[in-house]
């Protein structure tokens, strides 16, 4: 896949802290010899040896499963069953991987595929995902304004309606979306990406929607994170501590991997982007994993933006499996942890869930790990959410309110920590400056000096 520790071919290269992107040196070549350049192994930076849509990754997931469920777990034995958990991205990759292997193992047992094995997912957990913009419509923009539980406003009303105008109007995102659909369905049923027709028509969907539905939020004189509305943009969640103790040689050496970790794609980028495949909508195989018995596990921090926990209600609603008027008339009700806190709402029904979880991010594991394990710990026992002491049987519906009205004061502003390994992305201009022309300060990876310019986070 050629992100985080996967690769194709371990290539000698360099990574520019500035704009994220890596660059293959030939044999012979040296990288430049400037402070916002680290050299290092990674994978080709080919977009052909990637996966272009959600899809084919399914097909390499299932690849790398037969052989890693028939070598390495010999020695680890299990019960036999699987869960797939899946975060932003992931609200594509976990219910297709899922439906995917279903196919294949339909094809197992009709003896097509000789030598391989059934592989048993139970649970498909969706962490904040994106899964179908057709559904997820204008959440974005309404985040942005007054939809949020915070009581912040990032773009004006005007800004709001002209984004609600550009998904319903004539060949707007809505129609766009809905002809990447319908030809995609018609001239690409598998998703293998090489049709030039369908990925015109998809990716002609993801600029428009992304341009005229998003772009307001984008547009802002002082940048929100995406993340964590509540952040500045170069505060945002998590922090890359992470990168620094990945890229220690020791932990590399403790891993056995050849390559440096890639912690964003722009190769897997480029090559979702060239197939629109964020536009091919992932709604229908939801119902299927419901109804033939898999668990659905909807979890959203409330702080998140890009995958906003309003279009992931959408999402849990616009499911047509067999239990939707029963989990549609299903109220919220608390999510209690150990202590009697409440960290979130939960609306249940059977083998579905959605929760909202109080003062998370888009990574609500980092920001609230408590409530977090505490949600993944009762879906993997298939019990109720709220609680934990209820079987999740087709009996079981949460009673409540029709909406989760919860509401918090702003936080107080976090101070961004300009790191290194996260140059572009958490660092203001007069410190990258600093950096390139080598007088910044930098301690254990965290520019220290010069500060943060005034005016630059709110």
């Amino acid at each position: 896949m050629q992100v985080g520790f996967s690769y194709d071919v371990a290539t000698k290269g360099f990574l520019d802290l500035k704009t994220g992107g890596i660059t293959p040196l030939k044999p012979d070549e040296k990288p430049p010899s400037n402070s916002t350049v680290l050299p290092g192994t990674f994978s080709s930076q080919n977009p052909e040896s990637t996966a272009n849509t959600t899809r084919n990754a399914a097909r390499h997931f299932w690849n790398f499963m037969q052989v890693f469920s028939q070598d390495f777990l010999k020695s680890h034995p299990t019960d036999g069953t699987m869960a797939i958990w899946a975060e932003s991205f992931g609200g594509h990759y976990g219910p297709v991987f899922a439906r995917f292997i279903q196919d294949q193992n339909a094809r197992v047992q009709q003896g097509s595929l000789p030598n391989a094995k059934v592989l048993n997912v139970t649970t498909v957990g969706i962490m904040n995902g994106c899964v179908d913009s057709s559904v997820e419509g204008t959440a974005r923009p309404e985040m942005a304004f007054d939809k949020n539980t915070y009581g912040i406003r990032f773009i004006s009303q005007e800004e709001r309606d002209a984004a609600q105008k550009a998904f319903d109007q004539k060949d707007g995102c809505r129609e766009k979306l809905l002809k990447c659909d319908e030809i995609g369905r018609a001239k690409d049923p598998d998703q293998f990406g090489n049709n030039n027709e369908v990925n015109e028509a998809c990716s002609d969907a993801d600029n428009f929607c992304f341009d005229q539905v998003d772009g307001a939020y984008f547009n802002q004189t002082t940048q929100r994170a995406t993340f964590d509305l509540t952040r500045c943009s170069l505060a945002g969640s998590p922090g890359n501590e992470y990168q620094q103790y990945l890229t220690q040689d020791r932990v590399l050496k403790a891993l056995g991997v050849p390559v440096n970790m890639t912690d964003f794609s722009s190769t897997c980028q480029q090559a979702f982007s060239s197939t629109g495949d964020g536009s091919r909508g992932k709604l229908d195989t939801l119902a299927p994993l419901l109804d033939s018995g898999v668990q659905v596990a909807m979890v959203y921090g409330d702080r998140d933006w890009i995958c906003n926990w309003r279009g992931g209600e959408r999402v849990s609603l616009a499911v047509k499996h067999n239990g939707a008027d029963r989990f549609n008339r299903s109220g919220y009700t608390d999510v209690v942890i150990d202590g009697g806190q409440s960290v979130g709402q939960v609306r249940q029904h059977g083998l579905l869930s959605f929760t909202r979880v109080y003062q998370a991010s888009h990574f609500a594991s980092f920001s609230q790990p408590k409530a977090a394990f505490s949600i993944f710990d009762r879906a993997m026992q298939r019990r109720d959410i709220a609680t934990g002491r209820v079987p999740s049987s087709n009996d079981y519906s949460t009673n409540g309110s029709p909406e989760s009205t919860t509401t918090f004061d702003t936080p107080e502003p976090v101070t961004p920590t300009c790191e290194l390994l996260g140059l572009s992305s958490t660092c203001s201009e007069n410190q990258i400056e600093a950096v390139e022309n080598k007088t910044a300060k930098i301690e254990k990876g965290v520019i220290v000096s010069p500060q943060l310019a005034p005016g630059t986070c709110p």
